[in-house]
């Protein structure tokens, strides 16, 4: 009897010991997230811009200088230690970056000194990039979580232009491996292993394997002209009859380097863009929404990994919300209906897009158009905000922010 017994007294304790090593090496893998601190900040990369550059811009609409920092940001200088505040990225394109505006007049820099002034130790860093997408986005978060360390992710969404611009499609998620497994495990040594890696790919990078670039607002406009000037020459006959009919200050100003060119060459190329993937039964704005998912899925799994928050806002474009900016856009050569100014597509996709990723989303649409026949909310010809248009989005938004972050963030000291 003792000895038929033998057998399955050793086998419970071999099952022992593994669930005894399994259990250790999970609490190892707590104990190590509570102790290790995020890695310091390299002394220079680039991850969005070149850094420590310096450019001025001066077109019909407005003037202004952009610096970058020594991590490519259009940001201040960050200490190299993650500090205590509650740190948010606002990741977008052009209307988050503050084309146009000083960076102390975008709209990531006012929803911070709102939530400093009412009490919470936060910092809202500019993650945004002129001409980016939702692909550009997911892109990004997967390189900026890891290395900055967020506690709240803003993927900051531009009205129609987003969602069309939700990129190609993509391959659906790819089969759970013996390492994904691992990392959900054990996901503070998963994150170890990670800053080790990147440490040793930024190790010897310095200021001065990042020379300072400092471009004119002449050298600008320079360019701007010649771009125009391609667009120009690549026109269509039909393309030429549409760019002839614009207003005289309109085309000298596309033609002089003081307008966007990409604005002007979009109208002409397609002149009802502002009216697409809006109606969500569509099947065109059913696959941009499917598009736009994969992309926010993507970095909603990259911020889980970091124990980071995710939302999406709507950042209301002129048309959709202001009678003046629709009619200025029209001046552009857009096509531009009466009828924008009374859909919820625009914000419709988006949020259908975030219910198949399982994000939270917010827009503040109807703040916007109470102030619909405000002529002073957007640049005239450029479009994009003005310092009153920045400010309206952060008063806006800031409420929804305070809602979203008063359990976490801690108060200012």
């Amino acid at each position: 009897m003792k000895q038929s017994g033998t057998p399955i007294k050793n086998l419970f304790l071999v099952l022992a010991s593994v669930a005894f090593v399994f259990i250790a090496t999970i609490g190892a893998d707590r104990a190590l997230g509570v102790i290790t601190r995020p890695p310091d900040l390299p002394e220079a990369i680039e991850l969005i811009f070149p850094p420590f550059a310096e450019q001025h811009f001066k077109t019909v609409d407005f003037e202004y200088t952009v610096h970058t920092n020594a991590l490519g940001l259009r940001e201040r200088e960050l200490p190299r230690e993650r500090g205590d505040a509650y740190r948010i990225l606002a990741i977008g394109d052009s209307y988050t970056y503050g084309w146009g505006v000083a960076l102390e007049e975008a709209w990531p820099r006012l929803v911070e000194n709102q939530l400093r002034d009412a009490g919470y130790n936060v910092e809202v860093l500019n993650l945004g990039k002129p001409g980016a997408g939702p692909p550009f986005y997911a892109e990004l978060a997967e390189q900026a979580i890891p290395l900055l360390r967020p506690d709240l992710v803003i993927v900051a969404m531009l009205q129609g232009n987003d969602l069309r611009d939700a990129g190609p499609e993509t391959t659906g998620p790819a089969a759970s491996t013996f390492w994904d497994k691992a990392r959900t495990l054990y996901p503070n040594l998963a994150r170890f292993m990670r800053d080790l890696r990147r440490e040793r790919a930024f190790a010897g990078r310095t200021h001065e394997d990042f020379p300072p670039q400092t471009t004119t607002a002449e050298d600008n406009r320079r360019w701007t002209a010649n771009t125009a000037q391609n667009f120009v020459e690549a026109m269509t006959p039909e393309q030429q009859t549409r760019f002839n009919a614009l207003e005289d200050p309109v085309k000298e100003a596309f033609l002089g380097g003081m307008l966007n060119p990409y604005m002007i060459d979009l109208a002409m190329q397609d002149p009802d863009a502002y009216t697409k993937a809006i109606d969500p039964e569509d099947p065109w704005t059913q696959v941009c929404i499917a598009r736009a998912a994969a992309r926010f899925a993507r970095i909603k799994d990259m911020a889980e990994q970091y124990d980071c928050r995710v939302v999406v806002a709507s950042v209301p474009e002129g048309p959709y919300v202001n009678r003046v900016a629709l009619e200025n856009m029209a001046r552009v050569g857009y096509v531009m209906p009466a009828w924008l100014l009374e859909t919820d597509g625009m914000d419709e996709g988006i949020r259908m897009a975030c219910e198949l990723a399982s994000v939270p989303f917010y827009e503040v649409t109807e703040q916007f158009r109470a102030h619909k026949n405000d002529p002073d909310l957007y640049f005239e010809l450029d479009g994009h905000p003005t310092p009153k248009g920045n400010s309206l989005f952060s008063e806006a938004f800031t409420p929804i922010l305070k809602d979203i972050i008063s359990a976490h963030a801690k108060p200012s000291p």
